[in-house]
This record gives C-alpha cells, sequence and structure tokens, in this order.
C-alpha cells in the first residue's frame, strides 16, 4: 500500500481568492451573530472558518487600505523624487 505524499509549505499552492454565495437565510444569520459580536460581515465569515479549521484565513484589504498603504509607502520619499515615482500612476488627460 502506497503512503500518502507530505506536503510541505513552501510546495503547497499559493491560495486563491473565492466568491462564496450564501442562501439569504444563512447570510442573515451571519449577518446577526457579526453585530451581536461587533464584527463586520466578512470579519465574522473569517472568524467562523478560522474557527472550523485552525488556520489562518483571510481576505483581502478594501481598496482604501490598499491605497492608504501605497500613500504611506511615499512617507520618506523626498518631495522632489515623489514626481519621479508617480509620473506613471496619474490618469491621462482628456
Amino acid at each position: 500500500m502506497s503512503r500518502p505524499a507530505v506536503v510541505r509549505a513552501q510546495d503547497a499552492p499559493a491560495p486563491v481568492a473565492r466568491t462564496i454565495r450564501f442562501p439569504a437565510g444563512l447570510r442573515e444569520k451571519i449577518a446577526a451573530d457579526a453585530e451581536r459580536c461587533g464584527r463586520s460581515f466578512d470579519g465574522q465569515v473569517i472568524a467562523l472558518l478560522r474557527r472550523h479549521y485552525g488556520e489562518d484565513v483571510d481576505i483581502a484589504p478594501n481598496p482604501a487600505e490598499i491605497l492608504a498603504l501605497a500613500v504611506a509607502s511615499f512617507a520618506d520619499v523626498p518631495a522632489t523624487e515623489l514626481g519621479l515615482l508617480t509620473r506613471r500612476l496619474r490618469e491621462p488627460e482628456s
């Protein structure tokens, strides 16, 4: 009988984001539980998954958080060099 393959962390495939669709009744129960616990709906879903699977389950940050991180990354850049780094980030003028 063959032995099951051992998967090491460095060999494991990268996580893939998925969309989960909940039936309305379950969505309402999760939303009520989230409100009771002082979490967002997404935060409650993550908490439930972590409790069940015991793993680090995460979701991507929202766009505002990503932009805030990007802005913060320019904090130590001198103003004279900032234009060189951001010139391609501007929207084209029409």
